[in-house]
């Protein structure tokens, strides 16, 4: 079913951003890196991770086989961090994810105990997030003044979370040839991902727009945890279309890590509560059953 005829693309920063910190681990300049990513958002894979032609994978493994060394402070130098929630996925699964943290909203290993959340440190998002509430009231608080006053606001060569979009316009107006990650309809992209919906792949871009390139099969165990969540983002939408809360419930017990967490009972209660919080923006929806 087709829900609008709107062309669009979604963008996140973070395929580029976690090769960036997969460079730093490999110890390799970032920009003299090349890596493919695929998979779905927040949950896409890197294929391959390439410096001058060479495979860095058996450099990586080699690097993190013994978590006795890795995980020791200061490990890799005294300014970058080792993630070992991101290596423990590489580790048991062959291949590094693009998800950095969200990782743990996906899949059931690192949250199901406070036990396992104290180990894998899953609360600590570092200075960004923790910061981010009073960061982000202060920016609203400065921009209010700004739009009051008049201010003329300069011209600026300055862009981060913007950049994708700013290259994409920039490409489709110039014609200059580009290689993003985009998410898009999944048209035969991934091929043992579900048809239709959203993937994470590469895509070039010009001034016939955004062109997504052919993936064809992610490595099995990759395909099997995206699967998972692909399988209730369609549950999700269905029952956000259909306003049918009874799916919404069903989406929560195939949830990977809810239902590692919740019982049945509890996941009900759960969905309940939700929907009695966002009553205001949630009319007309069918009862659970």
């Amino acid at each position: 079913m087709i829900y609008s005829r709107i062309k669009s693309v979604g963008l996140c920063p973070n395929p580029r951003g976690a090769a960036g910190r997969i460079a730093r681990w490999a110890n390799v300049p970032f920009e003299e890196m090349y890596y493919t990513v695929a998979g779905i958002n927040h949950f896409s894979w890197y294929l391959d991770v390439k410096w001058q032609g060479k495979d860095l994978y058996p450099l990586l493994r080699e690097k993190f086989k013994d978590p006795d060394e890795y995980l020791k402070p200061g490990f890799l130098g005294k300014d970058v961090r080792v993630d070992p929630i991101a290596i423990e996925i590489f580790r048991n699964f062959g291949y590094f994810e693009s998800a950095f943290q969200h990782i743990t909203m996906f899949v059931p290993y690192f949250r199901r105990t406070p036990v396992l959340s104290e180990k894998y440190k899953v609360d600590d998002f570092g200075p960004i997030f923790g910061q981010a509430p009073k960061r982000t009231a202060d920016d609203d608080a400065e921009l209010k003044k700004q739009l009051a006053s008049g201010y003329k606001f300069p011209v600026t060569t300055e862009y981060r979370w913007s950049r994708h979009a700013i290259d994409i316009i920039h490409s489709m107006e110039t014609g200059t040839l580009r290689r993003i990650d985009g998410n898009v309809k999944n048209n035969g992209l991934i091929t043992n991902l579900l048809q239709g919906c959203i993937v994470e792949v590469p895509c070039l871009v010009d001034k016939g727009g955004i062109h997504p390139c052919y993936i064809g099969n992610l490595p099995a165990q990759c395909a099997a945890l995206d699967r998972a969540n692909i399988s209730e983002q369609e549950l999700a939408v269905r029952g956000i279309v259909e306003k049918d809360k009874k799916k919404i419930f069903q989406a929560m017990l195939v949830d990977p890590l809810t239902s590692s967490v919740l019982t049945m009972d509890e996941t009900r209660e759960m969905v309940e509560d939700m929907f009695k919080i966002d009553k205001p923006f949630l009319k007309g929806f069918k009862s659970t059953g």
